[in-house]
């Protein structure tokens, strides 16, 4: 019965205590209400870096009391904890805000206006996004012979309903470093995590710039190492795992670069006589670029796998099985097993080699076929342009300006073409959508004007085109690519 009367004692003191919150508080709250703040904003506002986040208030209270404070926060995180937090950062205390963005991020903006009353307090979302967040990359080669950035970005629903049209921005890398321009012979261009790395090998130079803004971090020299090496691919892959970027030089050698220590180093697992390599670096997340290093002088093929002679996993020259042969080309399927074109005694073969490369009971390489070209076998060679697509087990090259598509579990190539472009247009490049439902081809074509390069769209399952092509949108191209964010 004593704890039922305290109980109850209890509950009328906090009754009373609430009363008199409601009496003293209701005024406050009828004050502030009648301010009645309005932006001409939407609590989510998207702009691009640079832009000023431009807001205007009204309102309806008519006192001389108010005070505004504008803080923007941002996400910090604890390195050691891993615990995330927003530091808020007073930067107006006028009715209206104008200020302008300096970074790319998701930014919380809070508002707090208060009078002799109390105080109310409003948040808004403001994401600052990049004109060169995602779209259509093209890597260029001026008649100068340096290199260019065309970029034609993807638009947002809101630009759209206004009416814009997409087209393609040129020399993108001087308008946003300030002038500078990419070096000679460009060669490739690769996005690893949030970085593009641009590949110009007459300059020596590795160009890594931050992939949204297109701004210059840092540059690779490769002339430490003097003039012979003279870098002529780029090996690496999308990811935040990526730490090390492979070239080779057309003299010989194979270097990587340490992109957290920023330092280029001698590849010494491999011999220094290889001249170049076959990568294929599948435009999605679940796989990576798979490699063959090529010893052409010597007719050898390297690849990653298990080593008889040491017992190690490395690369290796699959056992010399290729001794005494031309080696066309090399390419791999989404398993991982290698795919070897070449020529023996005037003979085209073309070799699968399993994914294990070596089988554990013989210790050998793992041939899981060999067979004998017959059919159009000279036009899948040294000099074309191919992308093998996973789905549909093929191989799409080119030659001048038609594309030929390839199951090659069939020795026969085809020889109708699959995809005819134009009169005039030369095939430089191709690349494909991360689901491979797209084809990219970038085209050249000397009897053009202005701007010589353009971007061709096909679907891979039927050949047609999709969309309208981008004819004259660039100089002549050496990458294509879609940049995602």
């Amino acid at each position: 019965m004593k704890r039922l009367y305290y109980i109850i004692s209890f509950l009328v003191i906090l009754f009373s205590f609430n009363s008199c919150y409601d009496d003293s508080s209701s005024l406050a709250v009828k004050e502030i209400a009648e301010i009645q703040v309005t932006s001409n904003v939407k609590d989510t506002i998207n702009l691009y870096l640079g832009d000023n986040i431009s807001i205007k208030n009204q309102y309806s209270y008519t006192g001389d009391d108010i005070s505004w404070q504008w803080s923007i926060g941002k996400y910090t995180e604890n390195a050691v904890t891993d615990q995330v937090s927003t530091v808020f950062k007073e930067i107006s205390t006028e009715p209206d805000l104008e200020y302008k963005t300096t970074d790319l991020r998701h930014y919380f903006l809070r508002l707090v206006t208060t009078n002799k009353y109390g105080s109310d307090i409003k948040y808004y979302h403001v994401f600052v996004n990049s004109e060169f967040e995602e779209g259509y990359l093209i890597l260029g080669k001026r008649e100068d012979g340096k290199g260019s950035l065309a970029f034609m970005k993807t638009l947002t629903p809101e630009e759209i309903a206004q009416g814009l049209q997409p087209e393609f921005r040129q020399n993108l890398f001087a308008y946003t470093n300030d002038g500078e321009e990419l070096g000679e012979g460009p060669i490739d261009c690769d996005k690893v995590y949030d970085k593009l790395y641009i590949m110009c090998g007459k300059a020596q130079k590795l160009y890594q710039i931050d992939a949204k803004s297109f701004q210059l971090v840092h540059v690779f020299d490769y002339s430490i190492y003097g003039n012979d090496f003279v870098p002529q691919d780029l090996i690496s892959y999308d990811s935040k795992y990526c730490s090390e970027i492979y070239s080779t030089s057309p003299n010989g050698g194979v270097t990587k670069v340490q992109i957290a220590d920023l330092e280029i180093f001698p590849y010494t697992d491999l011999p220094q006589n290889i001249k170049f390599t076959r990568t294929y670096d599948r435009p999605n997340y679940s796989a990576s670029k798979v490699i063959a290093f090529i010893d052409d002088v010597n007719s050898k093929i390297y690849a990653s796998g298990f080593n008889a002679v040491d017992f190690s996993f490395s690369y290796f020259p699959c056992y010399d099985y290729f001794d005494g042969r031309e080696i066309i080309q090399v390419f791999f399927d989404v398993d991982g097993n290698m795919l070897v074109y070449t020529i023996k005694e005037d003979k085209y073969y073309l070799t699968k080699i399993g994914s294990t490369l070596t089988s554990f009971e013989t210790l050998q390489l793992d041939v899981v076929y060999e067979r004998e070209c017959t059919e159009n076998t000279t036009l899948f060679n040294k000099n074309s342009v191919f992308e093998v697509n996973d789905p549909s087990s093929c191989l799409f090259f080119g030659n001048q300006n038609m594309v030929y598509k390839w199951t090659y579990n069939q020795s026969e190539i085809p020889s109708k073409a699959f995809i005819t472009l134009p009169d005039g247009e030369i095939i430089k490049c191709m690349n494909q959508s991360a689901d491979h439902k797209q084809l990219y081809i970038g085209t050249y074509n000397s009897s053009r004007s202005g701007l010589k390069g353009s971007l061709y769209i096909y679907d891979s399952d039927t050949g047609k085109v999709i969309g309208k092509p981008y004819e004259g949108v660039a100089d002549e191209p050496v990458k294509v690519m879609y940049k995602v964010k």
